[in-house]
């Protein structure tokens, strides 16, 4: 054989091991699960089963605590759909959950697996059990009513109408339904139901709570100015307001304790009544609603929140600290910044990290977004431009969170930058663009005349617009006032998920047909890549630091295209069951992000300057000076001697642990004096830690008053 065929395979040989995928030998998982984010999770029910056993649902799966709140693990598998609605321990001590698309399931003690209970592609809300065997459930349009422990259901309606039944209680003569359109009430066990909502000036009912003695509270969502919080004293015929004076905006749970007091969950506090609610004591408990309330031994309480997570009270609702060790995030979006410097988009806000993933803050956690962020994108000023379950907003550093719009401040699902930094956001109706301070809606109008809801957009090079919408895709071109809907082949339409380019590339992940990929601006389409089913449904495309394509879907985890055979190859080693991904992030070096929906941030670690996952030496990149002034009063400084420029992140924290401050900055300089105004916090004593590239020193200080 010629040299030169030799020299071209062993070439060919070298440029192979390259392409695959570092530390992707059999014996190692490509993937390690990340220490958080924890705590940026949606939790709506507590169930203490036993002692300190406590489980949380959430809208990302089922966790347990053995320790009263303490740490969290995940106990979600066997469940199809993790947005869990409400949690029961039956009379036969059987544990069942209602989730809001998959109906029930039931847990099996031996196993800790979930398996389905009924009502299939239901979406389910609530459940009691009125008596031994007797199963109610609510949910969209019905009541569910079981007589045989849920081994066949009826539906029953409310008076006809179908209504969505939020909550469902019951007391030794009637059974109790919170819905959007009022409170209903049955007399016979759920077989018939009546409007029992006279003296209610709210009618979209959230929760209730009826006592042996016929006192039932509802809890609303209250409109301007209206009253969240009702009492009956006759088992729903009549019904007044009793809001506490500091109104609760909203009251989504109702609890009684084991000394008969009331307790109700309202926005960023907690309320408690020892007589019926003629009187209250109020709570500050976080900053967000207050979803779930569950009671344990001696004092201690628990809080389930909206995208805060679980708080914790051992002093009977005093004072509430965040207690959300292992409850993993829902991750929706991850962006990388500067190396090792990682922004996560969870369903309670915005989470950061300078070392890699290996510690979390909240940004601007003084101030914190506290939405779902869907999507985020980085601007020409380095700002963050975060697409939330409520609008747009955009944090610039030093001064905080800004709302941008659009008006109404709809669920973003996608964003995108033009050229000109102009914002294009998708929504349930078609785009928004912002420009100028303006924003221009869009609506994307199918051929039935029904208006899309656009899940993706993208902004190719000369400017046109692609977006992907239910049922359809649609693009327009640069200089056009037109829509035109886009085809593959000889398929007229598809559900397009998400986009990726690469050069004059673009590509598209669909719900049913794989990657697509087209070279001129979207006017025609191709099918990338074999190896996919066509069932799975691409939430994400990103390249990785070789130009390698990959894909997240949600339900087959992680592919990566080889770029020879041009085959779709499945990456999921060390994801375990966690293969709904939504997410993925690579950096210059090497290092991978995942996104799941139930199992928090997975990454691939190769590069450090400390070398995380190796835990080599490195030479010590800067000093950290003494404090000074300290103690201190008004703003304390710290001096950090670099011998590089590097990103320095300085986070400060409190001795419970809670960061209460946070400051990020490029140093130029070899020796710079950072300044941390501390005149909002408490007298106390304070730690900080101070980062610059890969390498982490501490200190503190004490402020006096």
């Amino acid at each position: 054989m010629p040299s030169r065929t030799y020299r071209f395979l062993a070439i060919f040989a070298l440029a192979v091991i390259g392409l695959l995928p570092r530390h992707a030998h059999a014996q190692t998982d490509y993937w390690k699960k990340a220490p958080g984010p924890f705590g940026g999770t949606n939790v709506v029910d507590l169930l203490t089963v036993s002692g300190s056993d406590v489980l949380a649902a959430t809208s990302n799966g089922v966790f347990k605590s053995t320790d009263g709140g303490n740490s969290w693990s995940s106990l979600s598998d066997g469940l199809s759909n993790f947005d869990v609605r409400e949690l029961i321990q039956l009379s036969d001590g059987r544990i069942m959950a209602a989730t809001f698309g998959s109906g029930l399931f039931v847990l099996n003690s031996q196993t800790h697996t979930w398996s389905p209970s009924g009502l299939a592609r239901t979406y389910t809300t609530s459940i009691m059990e009125p008596a031994a065997g007797h199963i109610l459930v609510g949910g969209q349009q019905y009541v569910y009513d079981s007589l045989d422990n849920g081994a066949t259901w009826k539906s029953r309606s409310m008076e006809g109408f179908q209504v969505n039944v939020q909550d469902v209680a019951f007391n030794a003569t009637h059974l109790f339904a919170a819905t959007s359109l009022g409170l209903f009430r049955s007399a016979d066990s759920g077989k018939t139901w009546e409007f029992a909502s006279y003296g209610l000036e709210e009618y979209n009912i959230l929760t209730v709570y009826a006592d042996a003695q016929g006192v039932v509270y509802a809890g609303a969502a209250a409109s301007a100015g209206g009253c969240s919080l009702y009492r009956s004293r006759g088992n729903g015929n009549l019904w007044s307001c009793i809001q506490p004076q500091s109104d609760p905006l909203v009251v989504p749970v109702i609890k009684n304790d084991a000394n008969g007091s009331l307790w109700v969950g309202g926005h960023q506090r907690i309320y408690t009544s020892a007589d019926q609610g003629t009187t209250w004591m109020t709570y500050p408990a976080s900053s967000s609603s207050v979803q779930a309330i569950s009671f344990s031994s001696n004092q201690r309480m628990l809080l389930g929140t909206a995208g805060l997570g679980v708080w914790k009270s051992e002093n009977g609702g005093v004072n509430w600290t965040e207690s959300n060790e292992g409850l993993q995030s829902k991750i929706r979006s991850i962006v990388l910044r500067e190396l090792g410097n990682i922004l996560v988009g969870t369903d309670g806000g915005l989470f950061e990290s300078h070392d890699f993933g290996s510690t979390w803050g909240r940004v601007e956690p003084a101030s914190p977004l506290i939405a779902g962020v869907l999507d985020m994108e980085i601007d020409a000023q380095q700002r963050i431009v975060a697409g939330t379950s409520a609008g747009v907003w955009r944090h610039t550093l030093g001064s905080g969170w800004e709302a941008l719009g659009p008006p109404g401040m709809p669920a973003i699902r996608d964003i995108t930058l033009t050229a000109d930094q102009s914002i294009v956001a998708a929504y349930h109706s078609g785009l928004y663009s912002l420009k100028n301070s303006t924003w221009t809606p869009t609506a994307i109008v199918g051929p039935d005349q029904a208006t899309r809801d656009v899940a993706a957009v993208e902004v190719t090079g000369s400017g046109t617009i692609l977006v992907g919408a239910a049922w359809d895709s649609w693009k327009k071109s640069t200089g056009s006032n037109d829509w035109e809907i886009m085809s593959a082949g000889s398929i007229p339409w598809f559900d397009i998920q998400s986009f990726g380019k690469k050069g004059n590339q673009v590509f598209a992940g669909t719900k049913f047909l794989g990657v697509l990929e087209s070279s001129d601006e979207g006017e025609t389409w191709s099918t990338v890549g074999a190896g996919l089913n066509g069932s799975e449904d691409v939430r994400a495309i990103e390249f990785d630091f070789g130009g390698r394509a990959h894909i997240a879907t949600y339900g087959s985890g992680i592919y990566q295209m080889n770029p020879w055979t041009k085959a779709w190859l499945p990456m999921n080693r060390g994801l375990e069951n966690h293969l709904r991904v939504t997410s993925l992030a690579f950096d210059a070096k090497g290092n991978a992000y995942a996104g799941t929906i139930d199992g928090g941030l997975f990454r691939h670690i190769v590069y450090t300057s400390t070398s995380i996952e190796n835990g080599a030496n490195q030479p010590v990149s800067f000093e950290l000076g003494s404090v000074y002034p300290n103690p201190v009063q008004s703003v304390v400084n710290i001096p950090v001697s670099s011998r590089s420029p590097a990103p320095v992140s300085i986070k400060v924290f409190d001795l419970l642990g809670r960061m209460v401050t946070q400051l990020d900055r490029f140093q130029v300089e070899s020796t710079k004096a950072y300044q941390i105004d501390v005149r909002v916090l408490p007298a106390g004593s304070y730690l900080f830690h101070v980062q610059a590239g890969g390498e982490l020193k501490n200190g503190s200080f004490v402020v006096i008053r």
